[in-house]
């Protein structure tokens, strides 16, 4: 008889020690959590994962979720005051950016832009869209003194190959894995992608991109062989010490 099916898989701990710098948290502001409770509840969430330190980055996208600073930091300043005591901290906000003509028209006229650490910002392109956009705004960004991270690259239909990847990479734009990517979340063309490319390491970053206590509940099955743990390991690694006390 086979008993390999009892034999329980080794803790792994991915997740602690990560700042998750990507995520939806902020209560009623986006897509994301819908209520301060919900956002108290993934708050727990996070706890559970080992996660200790969480930085809000919710949408900006103009036809939207047109949200500005004052938005975020009003929704942000409401949870911050219920979560004080809490064992994983709010550590600030930031935002995703949704590149498209208005967002390059704001870096045009200088808008201020919210960062994530040492004036790197969130950025996301529409999943059907064009990734020659990227390099318009890699230009602009970089143009003003600010780092591009691109969210999610393996979940855009139109960047497929590592090419264009390298070609951005060489460009100076940062690459962020979704954590739920590898647990299938998006599909298995999704899934297969991001395996590939974080065994590649095509990866600088990880972040959750949680939008519900639910999401965060399905990372906790994810797990990964020696190889890929090593690499993830190493990225949160780097990533930890870009957000020092």
């Amino acid at each position: 008889m086979n008993f390999s099916f009892f034999i329980k898989k080794k803790e792994q701990n991915l997740f602690r020690g990560l700042v998750d710098f990507h995520n939806h948290i902020l209560p009623a502001i986006d897509d994301g959590s819908r209520s301060l409770e919900q956002s108290l509840k993934m708050l727990k969430c996070y706890e559970a994962l080992g996660i200790e330190k969480v930085l809000a980055s919710p949408h900006i996208y103009q036809g939207l979720y047109p949200n500005t600073p004052k938005t975020i930091q009003a929704a942000y300043e409401v949870l911050d005051l219920k979560a004080k005591n809490k064992p994983t901290k709010l550590i600030g906000y930031a935002a995703e950016y949704m590149v498209d003509e208005f967002f390059i028209k704001s870096l045009q006229n200088n808008a201020e832009l919210l960062c994530c650490f040492d004036r790197a910002v969130l950025i996301e392109m529409p999943y059907f869209g064009n990734p020659d956009i990227l390099k318009r705004v890699q230009f602009e960004l970089q143009n003003s003194n600010y780092k591009p991270i691109l969210a999610h690259p393996e979940r855009y239909l139109n960047l497929r190959n590592l090419t264009t990847i390298k070609d951005l990479k060489a460009r100076g734009v940062k690459m962020q894995l979704n954590a739920l990517s590898l647990t299938g979340l998006y599909g298995a063309r999704v899934r297969k992608k991001a395996y590939e490319w974080l065994r590649k390491e095509v990866y600088d970053f990880i972040g959750t991109d949680a939008h519900s206590e639910g999401q965060l509940e399905r990372l906790k099955g994810l797990h990964l062989n020696k190889k890929d743990h090593f690499i993830w390991q190493k990225i949160c690694d780097l990533q930890s010490t870009l957000f020092k006390d």
